[in-house]
This record gives C-alpha cells, sequence and structure tokens, in this order.
C-alpha cells in the first residue's frame, strides 16, 4: 500500500483511531519520522511502533472495506479530472460535447 492511499485512509478515517494510534501514524507518514525517533518519543521499543503502525493501517483498511469512502472519492476525483480535461479541449465537437455530458452525468449520479 503506497503512502498517498495510506494518507487519504487517515484523512478519512483518523477520528475513529486513538489519539495514540493517530500521534504515532502522523509522525511517521505525515512528519516521515523514522520508528526509532518514534520509539525514543513516546519511551517505547522499535518494534512496538511498528506492531501499532501496522495493527493501525488494518484498522484504517477495515474502514475503508466498510465504508469505502476512499473509493469513492477517487472514483469521483477521476470524473472531475477527466471533466476539466474534456472541458479545456472543448471546441464544436460535438463528440467531445457527447462526452463532457456523459461525465457530469455520472459525476452527479454518482458514479464512474
Amino acid at each position: 500500500m503506497d503512502i498517498y492511499y495510506q494518507t487519504l485512509l487517515f484523512d478519512f478515517y483518523s477520528e475513529l483511531l486513538t489519539e495514540k494510534q493517530k500521534d504515532i501514524f502522523s509522525a511517521h507518514y505525515l512528519y516521515d519520522s523514522s520508528l526509532n525517533e518514534i520509539a525514543s518519543e513516546y519511551s517505547v521499543t522499535k518494534q512496538s511502533v511498528h506492531d501499532l503502525l501496522k495493527r493501525t493501517e488494518s484498522i484504517l483498511l477495515g474502514y475503508e472495506h466498510k465504508l469505502g469512502l476512499v473509493d469513492k472519492y477517487l472514483k469521483r476525483k477521476a470524473i472531475v479530472e477527466k471533466s476539466i480535461a474534456l472541458a479545456n479541449d472543448i471546441t464544436d465537437n460535438e463528440r467531445i460535447k457527447s462526452e463532457l455530458l456523459k461525465t457530469l452525468e455520472s459525476l452527479q449520479q454518482g458514479e464512474n
């Protein structure tokens, strides 16, 4: 799982985590602190930081599996990006106008 996806999960679901999970996750993924730095700051072992991060990632993935908010966001983001690209290219071409209208309709309906 890449860092971008992990941070999206965190953005969407962080309020469902404990304060310690939020602090350690953000220290590592948002502020690029090493496991050793975090372990030292919290007076715990590097292994316990690693375990907490893995557990937190699993929790975030579980929320996404149940709620699907990040997936919906990414689909809508792609539709908006496609719409913008089409709008930037639009001329009197009817095919482009038709495709843009379909894209915008799918955005309106929440589909991809």
